[in-house]
Order: structure tokens, then sequence, then C-alpha cells
């Protein structure tokens, strides 16, 4: 029970850095996007989703090298999976909730058009990740990869000149040394924050008897899409439909392109049932959610279907 106790808390402690990291690093980033002159678009829609990401990707990283390519590799497959299904399942049903009650205040953006179309294209892409899983050949590897990675350039293109990125920090960094210190203290607290976390579900995994990919799936993005999600829910208390949607849609789609790639090519790759299901629901939720939202433009509120989508999780995995 003690050492149950210490693994927990071992695992909570390491979401607590890898969120504090991910916060520290995302307005360090915003901050060097302006001090670039990027324009808002290019650093809504490229490197603030790539940099905030960070978290995850160290993770990924960290689970390989540490743990291993076999254990380390659920964890890390299990981290690509859960990031789309959990800002899916949970943050796009809060962010609807907190648009109705802006709706009531007439606080609130009309739904830009590419939205709807970009949940179409993340539920037919994000299957494709499981081809390798099928085919075990080192080519289609390869090609399923290189696919994923021009689907990610084609998403960009898709997405070019809308409306709906924008980049709105709240908070700056006015001093050169502190955002230096801010760099070094959110890569210290990723680094070990990732460690300790990845380190924490190896041990929680094998007491409890779990499989590692599960927790993952379910633990791993609470602590990496910290930033995204409080910001788009801050933007939808403020009425503010296609930023608070656009932002956790952006960070979806980068993992169901990006880092499946990355994945294929690095870890062993084997998926299991529950990471099937995560993959399907919200493959088969983001089509049918999408396709209502791009018909009903207004009907904004159809997203906490997504929530349906966490229930039937529960449902078939216990």
């Amino acid at each position: 029970m003690v050492l149950y106790l210490s693994t927990l808390i071992e695992t909570l402690a390491g979401i607590v850095l890898l969120i504090a990291s991910a916060f520290i690093l995302t307005i360090a980033i915003e901050e060097i996007g302006k001090r670039g002159k990027f324009s808002d678009s290019f650093t809504g829609s490229v490197i603030s989703p790539i940099f905030t990401s960070m978290p995850e990707l160290v993770v990924i990283i960290v689970a390989l090298v540490i743990i291993g390519n076999g254990s380390g590799s659920e964890i890390a497959d299990g981290t690509i999976i859960g990031e789309p299904f959990v800002i899916s399942a949970i943050g796009f049903p809060i962010v609807a909730l907190i648009l109705l009650a802006a709706k009531r205040k007439g606080n609130r953006d009309d739904l830009d058009a590419v939205l709807p179309k970009m949940f179409i294209f993340l539920g037919i892409t994000f299957p494709i990740m499981l081809i390798p899983f099928y085919f075990h050949l080192v080519v289609v590897r390869i090609l399923v990869a290189m696919l994923l990675i021009f689907l990610y350039v084609v998403f960009l293109r898709l997405i070019k000149g809308s409306g709906f990125v924008e980049e709105e920090p709240d908070i700056r960094i006015a001093n050169s040394k502190l955002l230096i210190l801010a760099l070094i203290a959110g890569v210290v607290f990723l680094l070990a924050g990732s460690t300790i976390l990845v380190r924490g579900i190896n041990s929680l995994a094998a007491e409890i008897n779990v499989n590692r990919e599960l927790l993952s799936i379910l633990i791993i993005p609470i602590g990496g899409t910290a930033p995204e999600t409080m910001n788009s829910f801050i933007w939808a208390s403020r009425g503010k439909t296609n930023l608070a949607i656009g932002a956790l849609t952006l960070e979806e789609l980068l993992f169901a392109t990006f880092y499946p790639a990355l994945g294929i090519i690095a870890s062993q790759w084997v998926i299991t049932h529950n990471g099937i299901l995560a993959i399907g629901l919200t493959s088969s939720f983001s089509i049918l959610i999408g396709s209502i939202s791009y018909r009903f433009r207004s009907a904004f509120y159809v997203y906490i279907l997504f929530f349906v989508a966490l229930i039937v999780f529960f449902l078939f995995i216990y």
C-alpha cells in the first residue's frame, strides 16, 4: 500500500511539473513569436502547436530511451493516441458548455466554415496510423509516416487564410533575461516532469496490473494539454467560438499526423485494443460532429456529444 501510494504521488508530481513546464514554455514561445514579428496566423497554426506539444514529445523520447522500446513503446504510443482522444472527449464538451453560457449573455462569435472541415479531416486521417500495426513491413511504416507528414502539410494549406487563428497572450515577458530564465526553467521542469511521469506510469501500471498504453492515453494528456485547454476555456468564456475550438483542433491534428509518423518510425508501434478503441471513437465522433456543425453552423452545442465517446470508452474497457 505504501509503495502504491508512493508511485501515485510520483505520477502526480510528474503531471504537476509537466503542467508547469507547458505553461512556462507556452508564454515564452508566444513572446518569441511577438519579438520575431511572425504573423499571428503562422505563430498560431505552426509555431505554437509544435512548441506547446513539446511536453508530449519529450515524454515520448524519455519513454523510449529510459524505459526501453518494449514498455516504453506502450507509453509513447498511448501518449500519441491519448492526446486527440482526451481533447475530444473532455476538452470540447467543456468548451461547448462555456460557449452556451456565453451565448446567454449575447456574446459569441459565429463558427468559421473551416472548423467543421478540420474535424472531418481529422476523422479521416486519424485511423491511418493503424495501417502499420496490421501490416508489419518496414516499407509500409515508411510510406505511412510519409503520408501522415504530407497530410499535415495539406492541413496547413487548408487553414491558410482562416480567421480563427490568433495569438492573444495575456502575459508578456518584457525583459530578455527573464525570457531566457523562463525558457531554462521550462526546459528543466519539462525534463524532470517527463522523466518522473514516465517512471511513475511504468511502475503504477505494474503495481495495479493495468496496461501502460491505457494509463498513458488517460493520464499524460492531462499534463501536456493544460495550456491549450485553459486558453480555450478563457476564449470560450469571452464568446470567441473559433479561437476556443480552433486552438484544440490544431493540437489534435498535429497528433493525428506528425506525431504518429514519429511513433511509427521510432517505436515498436504495438497498439492495444484500448488504443484502437480510442482511435475509432475519436475518428467517428469527429466526422459525425464535423458534418453536423458544417450543416448547422450555429449548432456549436453538438460538441457536447464528444463526451459520449468517453462514456463508451469506459464501458468497453470495463
